[in-house]
Formats: C-alpha cells, sequence, structure tokens
C-alpha cells in the first residue's frame, strides 16, 4: 500500500495542477476537452476513485498528449491502480516535457522511497531543493528527513525536520517528528514543545501527537496534565488505537499514584512497548 507521504504530496500536487487546468478555459474546443477531464480525474485521484481518475485521465491526455500536469498526475493514477512501471514512464514523460516540474520530481521520488530505493529517492528530492521558486520546500525537507530515519541516523534526520519547519513554521509532520527523536534522547521538554506545535491548525485532529504528549508530560513527571491529556484522547478519538493506548497510560498513571512508583516501573510492569517509531 502507499504510504501516508506519497498521498499526501499528491494530494497536494493534484491541487496545484487542476487549478492549472482550470485557467486554460477558452482555447480550442480540444483543449478545454481535455481540462474538463484533467478536473475530472484530478478530483477522482483527490477523492481515492482511481478507476475514475484514471479513465478520465487517459481521456485528458489523448487530447492533449504533452501536457505535463496531465501526465504528472496520469503517472499517479496508474501507481495507486498498482502499475508502478507505468507511473514511473508518465512521469518521466512528464519531465520531458517540463524539465522544471518539481511536482513530477516529487511523485518520482517517492516511488522510488516506496521501493526502499533511498539514494534514488535522496537524489531526486535534492534535485528538487535547487528550485527555488517551488513552494513546497518543508515537505522536501521533511522527505528527506524520513530517508534518514530508515537509515537509522536520526541526528542528520533533526537537521532536516528543522529546516523543514524553519521553511514553513506550520508544517506539523517534521514537530512530530522531532518530538519523537528528542523523546528518545530523554530531552522531555524539547520534546513536549514540538508534539504541542504537531497539533497546531489543521494537524489537531491527528491522535498520535496528542499521545506523544501525554507520554512525554508522564515522563515530565506532570501527571495531573499527563491525565487530561489520556482523558482528551479517549473521548476525542475513542475509535482509534490511540483511545486504547491512552487508557492503559491511565491505568498506569494510577499505579504510581496508589503505589508511588515511576512512570518507568509502571511502563515495564505492564508490559505496554511505547517507544517512538520512526
Amino acid at each position: 500500500m502507499p504510504s501516508n507521504l506519497l498521498i499526501k504530496n499528491l494530494i497536494l500536487i493534484s491541487l496545484s495542477v487542476l487549478f492549472l487546468a482550470c485557467s486554460s478555459a477558452g482555447k480550442d474546443k480540444n483543449r478545454q476537452q481535455a481540462d474538463l477531464y484533467f478536473g475530472a480525474g484530478t478530483q477522482s485521484l483527490m477523492t481515492k476513485d482511481y478507476t475514475d481518475a484514471l479513465t478520465n485521465l487517459l481521456k485528458a491526455n489523448k487530447l492533449d498528449p504533452n501536457n505535463p500536469g496531465i501526465l504528472t498526475n496520469l503517472g499517479m493514477a496508474y501507481y495507486f491502480k498498482g502499475e508502478r512501471n507505468l507511473a514511473v514512464k508518465y512521469l518521466k514523460q512528464s519531465l520531458k516535457f517540463d524539465e522544471n516540474n518539481s511536482d513530477a520530481r516529487i511523485n518520482l521520488a517517492s516511488i522510488y522511497y516506496q521501493d526502499g530505493d533511498y539514494k534514488t529517492a535522496e537524489k531526486i528530492y535534492k534535485e528538487v531543493l535547487k528550485d527555488l521558486t517551488y513552494d513546497k520546500q518543508a515537505r522536501t525537507l521533511y522527505n528527506l528527513g524520513t530517508i534518514e530515519l530508515q537509515r537509522q541516523r536520526p541526528a542528520e534526520a533533526e537537521v532536516y525536520f528543522k529546516k523543514s519547519v524553519k521553511e514553513e513554521s506550520n508544517y506539523c509532520p517534521s514537530y512530530l517528528q522531532l518530538g519523537l527523536i528528542q523523546l528518545k534522547r530523554n530531552q522531555n521538554n524539547s520534546a513536549y514543545k514540538n508534539f504541542r506545535e504537531a497539533t497546531m491548525g489543521t494537524c489537531f485532529e491527528n491522535p498520535v501527537a496528542h499521545y506523544y504528549q501525554g507520554i512525554a508530560l508522564t515522563k515530565l513527571r506532570r501527571y495531573s496534565d499527563a491525565r487530561m491529556k489520556f482523558d482528551e484522547i479517549d473521548a476525542k478519538f475513542n475509535k482509534s488505537e490511540y483511545a486504547v493506548k491512552a487508557r492503559h497510560r491511565m491505568m498506569e498513571l494510577n499505579d504510581i499514584e496508589k503505589h508511588n512508583i515511576s512512570a518507568e516501573e509502571s511502563h515495564a510492569s505492564r508490559k505496554v512497548l511505547e517507544s517512538p517509531e520512526f
């Protein structure tokens, strides 16, 4: 299954390309029809109706075969239909007609990332960083950071995540990864601050960063605050796996309060392994 990394890239790329397509009204009839198919196909990509997306994007490509935006999204439609090689083919075609198409490069790199070919993915992501007009570099830097995590090099990853939030101050996935790295080092105050940043704005609905806020608060011995956070998770995200984990943590807090033991001792006694996953 494609990773969240790839899906998130696709959504942003599809939106930007869709707006580009809609701006071409008034051109010749074939081009206008191609734009309509392109818009419909892009919308289907975003709603994960990949069969409909592929159908419409193939029609768009037939009417306007050299359009880099159409080729980019056609490649992604093939990817999500399980045709990895065709996806790479059309993304490379897109770059043939527009060598500055950083959106296509991001998608191509993400496919190589999914393949486990981190060296090739890294090379392409670094090519994207050279595009000084590209407005999604926070994501590019985040992707490079995740490659370093795959290589078990958290210090190098941390550098990329810090650059990512410097590029875009509200890029919450990078704050989450910074928090996880710092939590492993027992830099609990810094970890907690980054987990809070990871729940700001549109990322508030992500239970992962909320949960790790509770973990960091527990490590800081701020047990009352931790209990409130775990209660919040149980109430707000009650159908998620993190609600179950939060309830386990609440039981550990009860142990701490009743028996005056450390959080580490309570956690070990319950054998609930919760080290950060990179």
